[in-house]
């Protein structure tokens, strides 16, 4: 709710009609999308010196979201998990 009310003043009509209309989701989605963009445009302004990069070509370089884990990666860190978690005594 904390991103709604920082971009609307009352929200809840807005939300009503997008539930309304079946979009809500897609409407959640762009909300969160809007908001890491303007988190990455703040941080690129005050935080990124002299590195000739637009703002587009220095968040093409921080973006991982075409980026997979490997299978293996993903099997190690869940089998150090559960050695960690069955050390615990209860």
């Amino acid at each position: 709710m904390d991103l709604l009310f920082k971009r609307y003043a009352s929200p809840f009509l807005l939300v009503d009609q997008e539930i309304l209309y079946g979009e809500f989701s897609e409407f959640a989605d762009g909300l969160v999308d809007r908001d890491e963009h303007d988190k990455l445009w703040q941080f690129w302004l005050h935080k990124v010196f002299a590195q000739n990069q637009s703002f587009q070509q220095w968040k093409d370089d921080v973006s991982h979201k075409d980026e997979t884990i490997p299978d293996e990666e993903i099997e190690a860190t869940v089998l150090n998990s559960l050695s960690l978690l069955q050390s615990f005594e209860i």
